[in-house]
């Protein structure tokens, strides 16, 4: 679309000739004619200096760019605002394929679209414009609500409640048991989960992750959390709203976190424990006990962010330091011979 179009579906500042017709969008470095590029900061605007772009988003007190731009509060939003434009192809229903299964008393909403190898079990509720992938199973009872999208080899057993507006990525687990035994006797006899799993509206969920169901009640995942690839939440576990669980994160069971709460790679957080809202824990802390709303933590076990990186300061010295010690208390040894005569 042109430049000026673009502009205006952005409520973008344009700076510059709009007639320019923009064809895509790329990095700074990889971005060539008719392309449109963005800067997240003014400390990086030298960067469209070597640039082939067409067009740049950038912030809006920026001056003496050198191309045709547009100004906005946050660039980064914005382009992602642009991908969704000039990619994102319209929503078209391709209906049930005659080679998916489906079960009876199912019910689907307007305009679906079930690719071959869908397996849809009984009493299953499905809202408008949702799509499923092959291979993507459904168990009983289980509710997916509109314009959801399920990838390939997902599967979603019984009991599960989806809201609207919901990504899961390809072979994702939701409602798998949760992992629960009592030990008796030297054997380990299975405590059956009965429980469901609940997915508010806009959640997205990565590929291969599991979300188990819970022993009784609810697994819940609060509306606008964005899970990635190879997380795995225990449970009976509830996840505030709008956090985020980067690639690798594990929770145990019945643990909850509050709202905005950011969990970097390979964080692991042990089983009945609170997190407070905005908490964010660096990667690979380990999380042992309640943490406070809006604490920074980081290590293992998790700690005060400023304590851990003293900690960290200090690990390389320990041989110098126990050497030292070791030295000090033999000249203490010696004062206390001298002190007392002997």
């Amino acid at each position: 679309m042109k430049l000026r179009d673009l502009a205006t579906k952005l409520g973008a500042d344009l700076s510059g000739a709009g007639d320019i017709e923009i064809t895509g969008a790329r990095g700074v470095r990889e971005a060539g004619e008719g392309h449109i590029t963005y800067i997240a900061d003014r400390k990086h605007l030298n960067d469209l200096k070597d640039s082939h772009a067409s067009a740049a988003i950038v912030p809006l007190d920026a001056t003496g760019v050198g191309m045709p731009v547009l100004c906005v509060e946050n660039p980064r939003l914005t382009f992602a605002r642009t991908l969704e434009l000039l990619y994102g192809a319209p929503y078209s229903a391709s209906g049930i394929s005659d080679r998916a299964v489906i079960g009876s008393n199912v019910v689907f909403g307007a305009d679906p679209s079930v690719h071959p190898y869908v397996v849809v079990e009984d009493g299953a509720k499905l809202g408008r414009r949702v799509t499923l992938y092959p291979g993507v199973y459904v168990g009983r009872d289980t509710s997916i609500g509109d314009d959801c999208i399920i990838y390939s080899n997902v599967s979603i057993r019984e009991g599960v409640t989806i809201g609207s507006r919901v990504i899961i990525h390809a072979g994702a687990v939701i409602g798998s048991d949760g992992f629960g035994f009592v030990t008796e006797s030297g054997m380990h006899h299975k405590i059956p989960q009965v429980g469901g799993v609940i997915i508010e509206d806009d959640v997205e969920i990565g590929a291969n992750c599991t979300i188990d169901r819970a022993t009784l009640g609810n697994t819940l995942i609060k509306g606008g959390t964005k899970i990635d690839n190879l997380v795995h939440i225990a449970h009976n576990v509830t996840v505030g709203e709008h956090c985020l669980l980067a690639g690798q994160v594990g929770i145990a069971g019945s643990t909850t976190l509050g709202n905005y709460v950011v969990l970097a790679g390979q964080v692991g957080v042990a089983d009945h424990v609170s997190i407070g809202d905005q908490v964010i824990a660096a990667a690979k802390s380990g999380i042992i006990k309640d943490i406070p709303q809006n604490e920074v933590v980081g290590g293992y076990y998790a700690m005060p962010q400023r304590e851990w990186l003293k900690v960290q300061a200090v690990l390389p010295k320990l041989p110098e330091l126990k050497k030292r010690i070791v030295e000090l208390e033999n000249q203490i040894k010696d004062l206390q011979k001298k002190l007392s005569g002997t």
